[in-house]
Order: structure tokens, then sequence, then C-alpha cells
């Protein structure tokens, strides 16, 4: 006997069993309990929710012999041929390869010969967006005034690409995504009747992958089951579908914790090697870290996150390790990783350089706590350094230096000498940092004054002098100096307000981000302190405040 899949052999065969439509079923029920029926219906909705099935049901309902009726008894000749799709009362259309204007006005046609059997001739056409323009206009004047024997339903998902002529002509019912409780309750059900062990986490993991279709979450079933026989684990689910499992999903965000780059890798390596697809392990890291986040702002609410209570409680406990703002920005790090697979030849490396990024991550620290704290230290008769007023640090651990320092050296170095070389330091430092050079052509040099080089820069270029002004650029150039000039030398960056720089679009996008961060030091002087001796830098606000 030829085996019948379950999305068909489970596929509801009266309104009471449609899961998760009843705004759409009931209100079918009452318009044929009424006798108001409608000569057009359209069905609009994510794939896999029932618009075609309930499309046979209502014309079973309209056809069978006991009807029409709300209840059709799936036993007559007419319920029985339309279950099985051989009704000539009852016409399936795939609009997609029959999206002609001679299939349209051959449609025409026929709607003029009454039902073969039935009371009414019902016209199902699938994915109806896929007409063209000029099959829609031919179908118009029929849509609007059919024979009174015929009923037209049409089913897609992309409603947006309907014309407005033919929505307006037809009753519209929206079907929505089959939420996770109703397909888990839907999949345990079937797995009983089947005789099927189903681990629980296993179905929340097939339900999930699902993305509310019963259709395609019975397929996935059906696909394990011939994989791993009658008894499905979350670990069979993800090697059948080549997901990264929950298991390897929290090795990674705890090798991530761990600041632990090469247990990273390894558990990418291992992954790989076992068939893993490299797009679904970035969905699911993408996946993990949401529900990290949302078990963080929420308190790991069920609602917020649709799993298993076992995974929730471990979602909270994982979440206790990572500030929001740090959870913030691994999404956005893995959000734009996942837009660089779609267009590369080689993703196993982004996703290796990814992974040791997110591994190497520090920790953010919200401004406000630096703030509170340095105030805190200032009323306890400290300065912000830690200074107090005997002279001593009061949070410096490592070992004084009893040697006071020292002041610049006179240089005796022409001017004219630092001029003359300055291109050969400039293309050491492009050979070490492309961007720091791509910031200090723009500058020029303007005088030397002891042992330091002032470099200036026109009006409209803070970005750049900014960038100059980092503690580890200004080390590097002033290492470059000192190997190409054989003296040491400082460099320091300034503006020239009375010279403007013309109009540049790149340099325009590379200063916008600048503003806010500009704002800020503007308003809070300390933190300009604190990021020199720190060596940090400031996060974009979108990725710091919740």
């Amino acid at each position: 006997m030829t085996y019948l899949v379950m999305a068909r052999k489970y596929r509801p065969t009266n309104f009471e069993e449609v899961v998760a439509q009843e705004h759409v079923t009931t209100t079918l029920v009452n318009a044929i309990n009424s006798g108001r029926i409608a000569h057009a219906y359209l069905f609009a909705g994510p794939r896999g929710t029932g618009k075609t099935t309930v499309a046979r049901i209502l014309a079973k309902a309209l056809n069978c012999t006991k009807g029409p009726t709300a209840k059709p008894c799936n036993k007559c000749q007419l319920c029985e041929e339309i279950n099985i799709g051989r009704s000539l009362d009852v016409v399936e259309i795939d609009g997609a390869s029959n999206n002609s204007v001679e299939d349209v006005r051959s449609l025409r046609e026929n709607v003029k010969y009454v039902p073969a059997y039935g009371k009414y001739k019902v016209y199902i056409i699938d994915e109806v967006h896929m007409l063209s323009d000029s099959a829609f206009n031919a179908l118009l004047k029929t849509l609007e005034e059919p024979p009174k024997h015929v009923i037209f339903v049409f089913a897609t998902t992309e409603p947006h690409n309907v014309p407005a002529t033919v929505l307006s002509r037809c009753q519209r019912f929206d079907f929505r995504r089959i939420p996770m409780k109703d397909l888990m309750e839907s999949i345990k059900k079937i797995a009983d009747k089947e005789k099927i062990k189903l681990e629980e986490e296993a179905g929340y993991i097939l339900a999930h992958k699902a993305d509310g279709s019963l259709r395609d979450v019975l397929s996935l079933l059906d696909q394990t089951i011939a994989y791993g026989g009658d008894k499905i684990t979350a670990e069979l689910v993800s090697r059948t579908l080549g997901l990264a499992s929950i298991s390897l999903l929290f090795g990674i965000s705890s090798a991530i914790y761990e600041k632990n780059s090469e247990k990273v890798l390894s558990l990418l390596r291992d992954f790989v090697n076992a068939g893993g697809d490299l797009e679904e392990f970035v969905l699911g890291l993408l996946e993990h870290f949401r529900n990290m986040l949302m078990a963080k702002i929420t308190q790991g609410k069920p609602e917020s996150l649709e799993l298993s209570e076992e995974n929730i409680r471990r979602y909270q406990n994982e979440s206790q390790q990572f500030q929001v703002a740090d959870i913030l920005r691994m999404i956005k790090l893995v959000a734009d990783l996942n837009m660089v697979l779609k267009r590369t030849t080689e993703p196993r490396t982004y996703l290796e350089i990814a992974l040791v990024k997110l591994s190497r991550l520090d920790s953010s620290v919200k401004l406000e706590e630096i703030l509170e704290s340095l105030n805190s230290l200032k009323e306890g008769g400290c300065d912000w350094k830690g200074n107090n007023p005997t002279g001593e640090n009061s949070f410096d651990t490592k070992p004084k230096n009893p040697n006071p320092p020292v002041a610049p050296k006179n240089i005796s170095l022409p001017f004219s000498q630092v001029q003359t070389k300055w291109d050969k330091v400039l293309e050491k430092i492009k050979k070490k940092k492309t961007s720091l050079w791509s910031c200090l052509v723009e500058g020029k040099l303007s005088c030397l004054e002891e042992d330091l080089v002032i470099l200036e820069f026109h009006n409209g270029r803070k970005f750049h002098k900014q960038q100059v002004e980092k503690k580890e650029n200004s080390k590097l150039i002033e290492e470059a100096m000192k190997e190409i000039l054989e003296v040491p030398l400082r460099i320091k960056s300034i503006i020239d307000e009375t010279k403007h720089t013309p109009f540049n679009y790149q340099s325009k996008v590379m200063e916008e981000p600048e503003k806010s961060r500009n704002k800020l030091l503007e308003n809070e002087p300390k933190i300009k302190e604190i990021l020199d001796v720190l060596d940090g830098d400031i996060i974009s606000g979108d990725e710091t405040n919740v």
C-alpha cells in the first residue's frame, strides 16, 4: 500500500478540525447556516495555515448531499470525491502555472456550465497573486457577476500583490500563523496516534522550525521519523535537520563568556564535521541570543520564550552572566554576519572571524555608573583618578614607581627634516593600520615645537583629528616617527577653524556617528579623561541603552 504522508493523512475534513483559525471558520459556518454565501472569497496568510484546506471544506459544505451544511458528512459520494480531489464540481487551479489570459478565458467559458452532481461549482485558485495583469483584467467581469451556481475561492501568501479591483470583489479572510501551543498540541496528538515517542524539547524544535505552519511541522516530523525511528529526541531532530542543538548553542555562549576563542572554534568544527548547515547555525545562534535577551528583560516569562520549562530556566541562568548591552552587541554582530553570508563564497571563514570577535568582546559599562562612582570618590576625598590628599592612589594596587616623570627634552631637529621624511612615516603607518593612514593624509604638518609635531586639519575634519588623538593611534604614530626620524617625538593634532574643507559625502558619512559622541563629551568632560586613561571608547547609544 502506498504510504500517505502525515500532512495529507491528518488534513482536517471539517471546520471543527481546523487549527487556530476560529475567526475564519466561525464566520463561514454562520454564513452557511444563514444562507449568506458570497460568490467570491480571498484566503490570505502564511503557507501551511489551512487556506486550501478550508476552501475544500467549504466546497464540501456547499455540495454535500445533506447541504448546504456547516457539517459535511464526509461519507456521501460528493464529499469523498472532493476529499480525494476527483470532483468534477470542484476545480483546483495552480495560479503559478496557469496564469495567462488564455487560461482565464478558458475558465470563463467553463463557468457557464452547471455543476455535474452538486449544487455549486467551486473554483479554487491557489497562489492567485501569480496571475498576470491581463489575466486579472479578463477575470474581473466574471468575478463581479458570476453565474449563481459558481463560487470562487482565491488563496494567496501575498495579498498585497493582488489588484485592488479583485480585492474589492471578494470577502477577505486573513489566516494567522499557528501559535506554538497549538502546534505542540497537534503534533503530540498525531505522535500518540502513530505510536511515536516524542520528547517535549524535540516537539518544540520542530514547531519552532515550522514557523507557524502545521503542514511544515508534520513534514518535518515525517522526515525525522524516517531518519531515526519511533523515538524522537531533540538531538535527533537537530541532527536530521542540520540544526545547531540547544546544548551546542549554550556551549558557544559559555565559551564566549569565558573568552575562550579556541573552544568556540572547536565547537564550530565539530558541528561542521557532523554535517551541520552553516546558515542554520547562524540562525540558531541569533535565536539563542534573542532568547537570552528575552530571559534577561522579562525574567523568563513563558509568553516571550516559546520553550520547554527546563530551557526557560536554563536561559534565565545563562542570561545572568551578561549585561543587556552585551547581548545586544552580540545580536548585532551575528545579524550583520547573517547578511554577509548571503553574498560571500567563504561563509565558514566569516563565521569563524565573527565567533572569535564574539569571544573577545569586552563587557559594556554604563557611563551613568562610572560618573556615579566618580562622584562618590570625590565626596570621599579623592579625585576621579583615585588620588587622595596625601598623594597616594586609593585604588592603584600596582607597585609605585619612585622615579618622577621625565620632562620632554629639547629636540634639535629641523622641521624641514620632519617634512622631508613624513611620507615615509605615513607609508609605515599604512602598512600597520590603513584606517589611521587615511585620516593622517587629510592633515598637514604645521610646525615642530621642541619634541611636539603639530598636525593641522581643516575645519570639518574633527573625526580625523579624534582618530589621531586615540591613545593607541598616537602611540603608533610616535613609534613610526621614532623609527624613521631616529628621535623621540610626540604628535598633536589641531583644527584650523579658518580653513574649510570642500563638501565630501564620504567624510560627511564618517563624521555623522561622532555627533552624539562629541555632544556627550562636551556635557561630561570627565568622560574624555576616563577614555584617555582607560584607553576606551563609547559604544553607540542604540547598543547600550534599553
